[in-house]
C-alpha cells in the first residue's frame, strides 16, 4: 500500500464518485435502450449525429467521447441495421459523411423522450439549480484538468 502520499479510499475518490454519478444518470436510460438493442455507445453516436447533422467520424468520436476505432466499428453496425446512411464526400472521397436514417431518427425521438422525462426526474429531485450548477462545475473542472 502506498503511504507517502496519503489518499483517501477508493470509494471516496473523485474518479470513483465521477463514476457513481455517471452509473447512477446512465443505469435508468438501459431499459429503453434495450428496447431498441442500442449500446450506450451506439446512443451516444445516434445522439451526436441528431444534434450534429450530418457529420464525419472524426467529429463524432471526439464530441461522442470515444476512441475512432470504436466508432468505426460503431458505425459498421449501426449501417449494417440502416439506422444511419453513410456518403462518400464529394470533395474528399476517403472521407465519409455520416447522417441519421429515418428508422435511426426514429429510435433517437423514442429513447429522447425517455431521457428528457429522467432529466426532469433528476431536475425535480436534485434541483434544477444546483443541477445546472453541477454541471457547469464539471465543465470547469474538465476544462481545468485539459490546461497544460
Amino acid at each position: 500500500m502506498v503511504e507517502d502520499e496519503k489518499l483517501p479510499p477508493f470509494e471516496q475518490s473523485l474518479a470513483a464518485i465521477l463514476l457513481s454519478a455517471k452509473e447512477a444518470v446512465i443505469a435508468p436510460m438501459r431499459t429503453k435502450l434495450r428496447d431498441f438493442d442500442i449500446t450506450e455507445p451506439q446512443w451516444r453516436v445516434l445522439r451526436v449525429i441528431n444534434d450534429r447533422g450530418t457529420t464525419d467520424a472524426t467529429d463524432l468520436a471526439e464530441v461522442a467521447l470515444l476512441h475512432a476505432p470504436s466508432v468505426t466499428r460503431i458505425l459498421r453496425e449501426l449501417e449494417a441495421r440502416a439506422l444511419i446512411v453513410r456518403t462518400a464526400d464529394p470533395d474528399d472521397r476517403r472521407r465519409s459523411t455520416i447522417a441519421l436514417s429515418p428508422a435511426g431518427a426514429q429510435i433517437v425521438t423514442a429513447v429522447s423522450a425517455h431521457v428528457a422525462a429522467m432529466m426532469r426526474v433528476y431536475s425535480t429531485r436534485f434541483g434544477a439549480t444546483r443541477l445546472d450548477g453541477l454541471a457547469a462545475e464539471l465543465r470547469a473542472l474538465c476544462a481545468a484538468i485539459d490546461e497544460e
